[in-house]
């Protein structure tokens, strides 16, 4: 029978239906969004030269790297009861959606009639420039959160290994840990036979007093006193 100080072998994560299939909903999107990135602008009529370079350095590492993520964090959840992925999962995954939604929509291609792109066709040609300084950054954190997705499956995934393993991940279950680990090393209470050996030892090992000293200097002096006698 387990100890209930011992963690359990496997740990608990509560989740819904939703989160329990959110693996799923992470390559959905990830299609959609390499598509909506390498051809969205073919919505409004302005797919150009740049069509395939897009698609090649832009939508093809987007969805390699959103699979790949959505595969780690379906592998993590497969050790809990629930299925489930964890809350921080579900937000960073839905900010990266929306920074790479962004992307496609800002992002221009090269057309008969000049750069255009979606955010142009709908605000008109004057905002181009505009368009080039979110296309700048959204760039960037599209790569940048499609990779921190990447890391944190496998953050998740070194966690729950630690978990099942039974080691402590904060501070107060490391301090926890150490008390129990005091608890089990310090000796029991003492017996009424121990306690009476002790107190024997002492008895054994201590000095005796003055007067022991005086009796023998009394029996001296008679020794002394019969020879004289004597």
């Amino acid at each position: 029978m387990s100890s209930p100080d011992r963690p359990s072998a496997v740990p608990s994560r509560p989740g819904s239906a939703f989160s329990r299939g959110f693996p799923v909903v992470m390559v959905v999107m990830a299609v959609l969004l390499a598509l909506w990135v390498g051809f969205g602008r073919g919505i409004v009529g302005l797919l150009g030269a740049l069509t395939p370079v897009y698609a090649v350095a832009l939508a093809l590492p987007i969805l390699v790297l959103h699979v790949v993520a959505a595969a780690l964090f379906r592998r993590d959840s497969l050790n809990y009861p629930s299925h489930a992925v964890t809350g921080r999962t579900i937000a960073t995954a839905v900010a990266s959606w929306v920074i790479t939604w962004g992307l496609g929509f800002f992002l221009p291609d090269s057309t008969p009639e000049g750069m255009r792109s979606v955010f142009t066709h709908v605000t008109g040609d004057e905002y181009l420039e505009l368009g080039y300084g979110f296309v700048n950054i959204l760039g960037v954190l599209s790569v940048a959160t499609a990779v921190a997705l990447v890391l944190l499956a496998v953050t998740e995934l070194r966690v729950t290994a630690r978990r099942l393993r039974g080691e402590p991940l904060t501070e107060d279950e490391r301090l926890d840990r150490l008390e129990r680990d005091q608890e089990q090393d310090a000796p029991g209470p003492a017996t009424t036979h121990d306690s009476g050996a002790v107190a024997a030892s002492r008895a054994c090992t201590t000095p005796r007093g003055p007067a022991s000293g005086t009796g023998d200097e009394a029996r001296a002096d008679r020794a002394a006193s019969s020879g004289e006698q004597r």
